[in-house]
């Protein structure tokens, strides 16, 4: 299992914050948690343009940025 958050700029301004659990067969990358971060912006309340345009920040549960 691993854990990440994935902050995500629209703009150059931090929107949302994802805290994501990936339970994969294999080795899991930074973009499978990006990945999964997009589909939730798709079925919220974000555009795709916003979801196209979007910046993502994958960081470590214990990073206090």
């Amino acid at each position: 299992m691993a854990r990440k958050i994935v902050d995500v700029f629209l703009r150059d301004r931090l929107v949302a914050s994802y805290p994501v659990v990936l339970t994969f067969d294999r080795r899991v990358i930074d973009e499978d948690f990006v990945d999964r971060v997009k589909e939730q912006m798709r079925v919220g309340s974000f555009s795709p343009d916003d979801v196209a345009g979007a910046r993502f920040v994958v960081r470590s549960l214990h990073d206090r940025g």
